[in-house]
């Protein structure tokens, strides 16, 4: 066991292998650009794995534009678990991520577009077709050291299944103040994460959530996986090689989306092939510790996830969804809308009368996040608290329609985002949020208007308003009731579904 530094001419040439016989085995790939801070934990989680009997387990790290000690810290991890580490460095990669994944690939099934030496060796080709799965992981993740073992059980389940999805949760960072008063490492362990400020916790608390219950509501429709993740998936060769012969792919992925796994699940679907969630299979994964790097984050998945709903419109049943989720937003924001001017009128106009049943749907919005939030792994008191009192998941949701507004009115524009680099620089700290910026106009806009109100508060209540906006309010009230009944029903069936036995 070793770490070697290859090349794709290594592959041609048949310079990998001195031998031509081959045991079954996993290949895991992972692309690497600048992970000097979390490689080490990547190494380690794999050097725990429990590897099935019978298969042997070899990892092949693209090391993409590095420009930090990425391979000199792998390099010194293997030294201590010596494990099978094969090190491709990247050639005029253009494409991040999935070019990086892409050149990883053609080491075992050729490069269509290079015109000198298009296919692999015969003994690679044999080495090839000795995988049995291949297991895309990200730089940055930490498996269970059951992960791999669950997931290759699942994939072996059927014959059909083409991929598998590993359960995702962010690991919460411990308190700062806590362990790192004297401690000289102190930049470091704050920068990869390990250790954060109670509004890091919050922030990661919130994208535990979200993951928890986007894993339940797959798990719910049959262990239907809607995204095989990036983060940590096990692919069928036969599958993953259909798919790249198929969409005329130069590896396995498309780079004409920011959100390329969303992509290949829907090309393995696409070939008559099945993607699940897996059941119990666990990875933990890297979070977004700010306001500012998640809304980078989400800004590059909603785009991609925006890119293949423009692109399909209803054509399958996945983007479907997708619409009836983006209309559900919407719907969410027209209802907070109404509200607000509704009630807000009401009161100025002395024409405002509470009604009981209104707290119908705050108490089962209050129910349904609480039992999400139970339901969620490494919940603590305080995360169910503000769950249950409905802070936290109204904050959310209002960053994750802003987020949603911001991408469609990017849409608009004729010159593409590069997604990607935007995250980068927004995690290494090379960008800055504007948000404090927008809270002070936000603030400064409500005081003008409460000073428009105390200034004209005679004339609001006069008699002439009233009966001006009387109609309208009670149009608007009606428009209003419908949309909560509506959105009541969608928590009543949420409730209900989330009934079973599942967890995240």
């Amino acid at each position: 066991m070793e770490t070697r530094l290859i090349t794709y001419d290594d592959a041609v040439n048949n310079r990998l292998f001195s031998m031509g016989q081959f045991s079954p085995r996993i290949a895991v790939m992972i692309p690497a650009h600048n992970e000097e801070d979390s490689i080490a934990d990547v190494l380690k989680s794999l050097s725990e794995q429990s590897i099935p009997k019978g298969l042997e387990m070899d990892i092949y790290i693209a090391l993409d534009n590095c420009t930090d000690n990425t391979e000199k810290i792998i390099m010194q991890c293997n030294a201590r678990y010596h494990l099978t580490v094969f090190l491709l460095r990247t050639v005029d990669n253009k494409q991040r991520k999935v070019g990086a994944l892409n050149q990883l690939y053609q080491l075992f099934w050729g490069n269509p577009i290079d015109p000198v030496h298009q296919d692999i060796g015969g003994l690679q080709k044999k080495y090839a077709e000795s995988i049995v799965a291949f297991v895309g992981i990200d730089a940055d993740v930490y498996l269970d050291k059951d992960c791999i073992r669950i997931l290759w059980s699942e994939l072996s389940q059927n014959h059909k299944i083409g991929a598998v999805s590993a359960n995702y949760t962010c690991l919460v960072p411990e308190s700062a103040r806590r362990h790192l008063r004297n401690d000289p490492n102190r930049e470091r362990l704050l920068r990869q994460g390990k250790y954060g400020t109670p509004l890091n916790r919050w922030w990661v608390a919130q994208q535990n959530r979200e993951f928890a219950q986007w894993t339940m509501k797959q798990k719910y429709a049959g262990h239907f996986a809607e995204i095989a993740g990036g983060q940590c998936s096990i692919f069928r060769p036969k599958a993953a090689k259909e798919v790249s012969e198929c969409y005329k792919l130069n590896g396995l992925y498309d780079d004409k989306s920011d959100t390329e796994d969303l992509l290949l699940t829907q090309y393995i679907r696409a070939c008559g092939w099945v993607c699940l969630i897996s059941k119990h299979a666990r990875c933990y994964v890297d979070s977004m510790k700010t306001l500012h790097t998640y809304s980078s984050q989400r800004n590059k998945w909603v785009s991609g996830t925006t890119d293949y709903m423009l692109q399909d419109g209803l054509s399958t049943k996945y983007a479907r969804r997708l619409w009836i989720q983006e209309s559900g937003l919407f719907i969410n924001l027209l209802i907070r809308c109404l509200f607000v001017v509704l009630v807000g009128l009401s009161v100025l106009t002395e024409q405002f009368y509470w009604n009981w049943i209104w707290i119908t749907p705050i108490i089962a919005a209050s129910i349904l996040n609480l039992i999400l939030t139970l339901k969620t792994p490494n919940s603590r008191f305080i995360d169910v608290v503000l769950a249950a009192l409905l802070i936290s998941p109204e904050i959310y949701l209002w960053i994750t329609i802003g987020i949603h507004i911001n991408v469609w009115l990017a849409k608009i524009k004729i010159t593409k985002q590069d997604g990607w680099a935007n995250q980068y620089r927004a995690e290494t700290g090379q960008t800055r949020s504007h948000f404090v910026l927008y809270f002070l106009l936000f603030i400064f806009g409500v005081a003008t208007a409460a000073y428009f109100i105390e200034v004209n508060s005679g004339l609001l209540a006069s008699q002439t308003i009233q009966t001006a906006l009387k109609p309208y309010l009670m149009q608007g009230f009606v428009v209003l009731t419908i949309l909560t009944i509506f959105e009541f029903m969608v928590m009543i069936h949420q409730i209900w579904r989330l009934r079973g036995p599942y967890k995240a």
